[in-house]
């Protein structure tokens, strides 16, 4: 095989090496590696050669669609190579029925129904039974002449045919795949493996972005029920005539409403049979009951929620250990969550069948952290941190030691300070800068307190589409040459992770506050659960997923060797010893970094 670039820089050719080593020798490997160091293409080329000469499948996971695109162009600089690559996202976003606008299990009962009832005009016109028809396997052989990203080949064949199964057929020739986390770590992966003919054991997986692969898979492996969704899943009765349906509902609701007595406080923890046992009849007929109303609505809705409830109904009779169940309610709404703590539960058996399994990340310390919450076998697993290849002078780090946004110390000079402090940073920041915030509250309240700025200012906005996200991206980025915009976004959003602004798209960073979670009983399971399995709560759950966070927010800043820029970390808490040890080295305290900025950028 060629290298694809012109120059393999020192810290590659290591990467490099230790990940043939790491898949010669059937070893799992966790590579933290800075951003803009080449870990995609330095993990990609050894790995691709090792499946090459051994009959191995690759799957490289990400978790951003952005993320795919990037591992697309890299592979297609590889094309000369002996390997067929398919590309596949989340079926939601390959679906032509406006799929993009439901939440994933709203989805997955919609398509399943649309399916079973024949309905699916796309899938009619791709498949006969398990063959594909001819006008749609000419359409897959023409796609495939090309590497292509899973949107296009939406945009090329998803008028008329089901994107997702010409993607999953053309997988089972692929022996790389470029897929989302869930494709591999979740209860679906199973099934997605015996689709595409592909098993574990003989596959290696690559996880882009790994610092993300916990959360993702607790999130995957919770559930949580409303009381709104029930009084939706009572109008769905009602306007479909289930009268009995609508019965059992009334009895959910009031379940649901004597549990909120319960309630000293906003929150409570509960047990399985807290619910279960208020709910009468045979509760195993209830769902099969909920199930068959809520496939009928869907034949006619793209939605139900009497379905959502049979689903939730039926995860609530899972396991305990690795689970918090929760109770929530104020004046307006009482919820109850089924979540997840332990991603091993799924991760586990997963990485110890693989063949190897490699998590990279930019962020991916400590590593042991990852190491232990997802049930890495200590014995099979090397841990690699690799050096900056990007000169230290080329970027200033600084903590701003005389603001912070600790709960208790928020009023409104707090907010005129930190106003203050955008406007100095972004009149002195040559170009493109990016102000981080913890939460969209926080934003809010500042921009309030800052007012006109003068460059432009560019908002990120909750709930923001797909299309609103990339048009804001692009619309920064023209700024570059124009004398520089401020960009507010929150942190572990979409413009704080799995994005690049090289060169002069982006110069400087400012990160304001932390972001730790609010203390809630879920973050109290967290601590709880991993102080009893790894003595080690405290900072598994609390302190190190926050630092990650801000890491990955200051990482948009340098992405190749010839940028230079500035971060800022503004909250006085950074100097605290629980943090500050997680933060670069070469860290400059001040009160005002005007002069450092005027300095930095006049050189």
């Amino acid at each position: 095989m060629q290298f694809p670039y012109p120059r393999l820089r020192e810290q590659q050719k290591e990467l490099m090496n230790d990940v043939r080593n790491a898949v010669d020798n059937s070893k799992h490997l966790l590579v933290d590696a800075p951003t803009g160091s080449g870990k995609t293409i330095g993990v990609l080329y050894p790995c691709i050669e090792y499946a090459i000469e051994n009959d191995k499948n690759i799957f490289f996971l990400t978790s951003r669609h952005s993320q795919h695109k990037m591992a697309i162009e890299t592979l297609q600089k590889l094309m000369e190579t002996r390997v067929n690559v398919t590309d596949i996202i989340g079926k939601k976003w390959l679906c032509s029925y406006e799929s993009d606008k439901m939440d994933n299990s709203v989805f997955s009962n919609f398509c399943e129904s649309m399916v079973k009832n024949n309905h699916c005009v796309f899938l009619s016109a791709t498949r006969e039974k398990n063959d594909l028809k001819e006008l749609a396997a000419k359409t897959l052989a023409k796609l495939r002449q090309n590497i292509s990203h899973a949107e296009e080949f939406k945009a090329y064949a998803g008028s008329k045919f089901c994107a997702y199964e010409l993607l999953m057929e053309a997988a089972k020739n692929s022996n790389v795949i470029v897929g989302d986390y869930f494709h591999i770590f979740s209860p679906v992966g199973k099934g997605f493996l015996k689709r595409i003919n592909k098993d574990i054991e003989d596959s290696i997986i690559i996880v882009d972005e790994a610092h993300n692969l916990p959360a993702r898979i607790r999130d995957r492996l919770s559930s949580k029920l409303s009381l709104r969704t029930i009084r939706f899943a009572f109008d769905e009765a009602e306007e479909f005539g289930y009268n009995e349906i609508g019965d059992q509902l009334k009895q959910l609701q009031n379940v649901f409403n004597e549990l909120k007595k319960r309630l000293d406080e906003q929150e409570m923890f509960i047990t399985k049979n807290d619910l279960l046992d208020q709910i009468p009849g045979d509760l195993k007929q209830l769902i099969e009951d909920f199930r068959q109303a809520g496939s009928d609505v869907l034949k006619e809705k793209r939605r139900s929620s009497i379905d959502n409830i049979a689903s939730f109904l039926d995860n609530w009779q899972g396991q305990d250990i690795g689970y918090a169940r929760i109770l929530s309610a104020d004046d307006k709404e009482v919820m109850v969550f089924y979540n997840c703590l332990d991603p091993s539960i799924i991760s586990k058996s997963i990485i110890d069948q693989s063949h190897s399994t490699i998590l990279m990340s930019g962020t991916l310390h400590p590593m042991e952290m990852y190491s232990d919450i997802l049930g890495f076998e200590k014995q099979r697993t090397v841990y690699k941190s690799y050096s900056s290849p990007f000169p230290r002078e080329n970027r200033l780090n600084i903590i701003v030691d005389n603001i912070t946004t600790l709960y208790k110390e928020r009023n409104e000079e707090t907010f005129r300070n930190i106003a203050q402090l955008i406007r100095n940073c972004s009149e002195h920041i040559s170009g493109n800068a990016a102000i981080f915030f913890p939460s969209y509250e926080l934003m809010r309240r500042t921009i309030n307190a800052t007012g006109i700025l003068k460059k432009e200012m560019i908002i990120e906005s909750q709930n923001m589409s797909k299309k609103e996200k990339t048009d804001l991206y692009h619309d920064f980025a023209s700024y570059a040459d124009k004398g520089g915009a401020v960009l507010f976004a929150v942190i572990a959003g979409s413009f704080s992770e799995g994005i690049d602004l090289p060169g002069e798209l982006l110069n400087g960073v400012v990160v304001i506050g932390l972001p730790l979670e609010r203390p809630t009983k879920n973050t109290e399971a967290l601590i709880d659960y991993y102080q009893h399995l790894f003595s080690k709560g405290q900072e598994y759950g609390y302190t190190y997923p926050a630092m990650i966070k801000v890491i990955q927010a200051a990482g948009r800043c340098i992405r190749t060797e010839n940028d230079r820029g500035v971060c800022i970390f503004a909250d006085k808490r950074y100097l605290w010893n629980t943090y500050r040890r997680l933060l670069p080295l070469n860290m400059k305290v001040t009160s005002n970094p005007v002069d450092m900025l005027i300095r930095f950028f006049s050189k």
